[in-house]
């Protein structure tokens, strides 16, 4: 971040004072500048996560067999009760049903050459499971004071109405059939969100791609460093929308008669719409071809009737507005 910064300083410091006819050079001078150093930043951030997740597997791959552990748990919950998760290493799978209880399934993995010593380690990653009142907490942690090599991989049902807040470190996560409030946070792994009605879905996401599939929600934001966000699904009228990315395209695929107003901007990309919009702002009344087709920069326009707010941003990547 030090030489990006250096270039965006340097090349201020080397813009000299310029008439007004001549702003509009300098600005897009400015914006290419700016791209090329966030494209810079997340290429980094990708080889490093890309690298780091190979040295995982060799290390794996060095230390021997695989031994598993399995950890099996149901409490009550309640209906609209309240989950927390945090997991360090391994995969996250949560589901809504019916009932009152949630049903935890855990399995601890590690390799190792010696089988007493990977079974020492399973033995001393302690899952905890703190119940409270309509609440429960989660988490796996290594037992005196140990450091662990153990992944935990989860499988979780709870009453579909129930909220969560999970932070998975590294691992994919998939969510499905929810209609509480939704809080995730990923660091590293993909995100698949699909069939659920939550009353609001907020992502964070460092590394990987999220996708959000027939998800019907009046509030969506997802916040991505590093990966692509796709939503697929039907737009609520009175719903607002926030998917952006710094490296990567968002894509929002959707019936053919969707009503919503479109915030959408891009520094190095395209944003295009399936939709014919009326735009307003410094790009005219419409899109290339009667409405519809590719723009390079920001738009602020309204589908049909409007009603939906759509916030789209990318830094590096396209915006994709699509029919299904």
């Amino acid at each position: 971040m030090k030489t990006i910064t250096g270039i965006l300083l340097s090349s201020a410091l080397f813009i000299p004072a310029t008439p007004a006819a001549a702003q509009d050079d300098f600005s897009r001078q400015i914006e290419r500048i700016v791209s090329n150093a966030l494209t810079i930043a997340a290429d980094a951030l990708d080889e490093v996560v890309v690298e780091r997740e190979a040295r995982q597997r060799q290390a794996r791959d060095d230390r021997g067999p695989e031994y598993t552990e399995k950890f099996e748990k149901t409490v009550r919950l309640g209906k609209n009760g309240h989950l927390e998760l945090t997991n360090f290493s391994g995969s996250v799978e949560i589901s809504g049903g019916s009932g009152d209880d949630a049903k935890i399934t855990a399995t601890k993995v590690t390799h190792s050459t010696s089988e007493a010593t990977g079974r020492a380690a399973l033995s001393a990653t302690a899952i905890e499971v703190t119940e409270r009142t309509n609440s429960i907490s989660i988490s796996a942690q290594p037992t005196r004071g140990r450091s662990s090599s153990v992944e935990v991989n989860y499988v979780i049902s709870v009453p579909a109405g129930a909220s969560l807040d999970v932070k998975n470190y590294s691992g994919d996560v998939v969510l499905r059939n929810l209609a509480g409030d939704v809080r995730l946070k990923s660091y590293s792994g993909d995100v698949v969100v699909r069939d659920g009605k939550p009353t609001g879905l907020d992502i964070d996401s460092t590394s990987g791609d999220v996708s959000l599939e027939q998800v019907e929600s009046d509030r969506v934001t997802v916040n991505s460093l590093s990966g692509d966000v796709v939503f697929k699904g039907k737009l609520s009228k009175t719903g607002r929308y926030e998917l952006r990315t710094t490296s990567g395209d968002v894509q929002v695929i959707t019936d053919g008669g969707a009503s919503f107003e479109l915030e959408a901007g891009t520094f190095s990309g395209d944003v295009n719409s399936d939709f014919a919009l009326k735009l307003g702002g410094n790009f005219g009344t419409s899109l290339t071809g009667g409405g519809k087709g590719t723009r390079r920069g920001t738009i602020h326009g309204i589908a049909n009737d409007g009603g939906a707010m759509l916030s789209l941003h990318s830094l590096s990547g396209d915006i994709l507005i699509t029919k299904r």
